[in-house]
């Protein structure tokens, strides 16, 4: 686990990360559609690095019922069609329930699903969902699912 940790931190502190092709995800959704169906807001930060076509990434999301969530981890987007991509990820963090559902534990892994269109100024909008869970670290795993629509900006 300590050396998965130093060469996050080693490959976040690159040069090569904050080059010009990085972006802004803002999203705005769902958390825990299955149960609370709390609404959410979601930002992420896109680093320009390019780890053999994964994309580095940190990010947080918040309920309106109180919970929140930062995170780290990569995507790999693959253009589908013309102005059209899709891009899976995963990520590792903190989850704090606040009001909303508890997830068993405070280590949750993220992994998120999302379909995006490239628009005229270049930037893009996109629906994505997600699936959170403690991958049985906790005494519990109940999961929670995630739906949003998003807008990403190039910086």
């Amino acid at each position: 686990m300590k050396k998965t940790i130093i060469l996050l931190i080693a490959g976040l502190s690159s040069p090569q990360i904050y080059a010009q092709d990085s972006h802004l995800n803002l999203a705005l959704g769902v958390f825990d559609v299955n149960r609370s169906g709390s609404a959410m807001g979601q930002i992420e930060y896109v680093f320009a690095a390019d780890w053999a076509g994964f994309k580095p990434h940190v990010g947080l999301f918040f309920s309106s019922d109180s919970a929140g969530y930062v995170y780290g981890g990569v995507g790999h987007p693959f253009e589908i069609y013309d102005k059209w991509s899709i891009t899976p990820s995963v990520s590792v963090g903190y989850y704090n329930q606040g009001a909303d559902y508890d997830l068993g534990y405070d280590v949750e892994f993220y992994t998120q699903l999302k379909v995006e269109y490239q628009l005229e100024n270049e930037a893009k909008i996109g629906v994505g969902m997600g699936h959170i869970s403690n991958l049985e670290m906790g005494d519990e795993n109940p999961g929670a699912e995630i739906a949003y629509l998003s807008y990403s900006i190039g910086l």
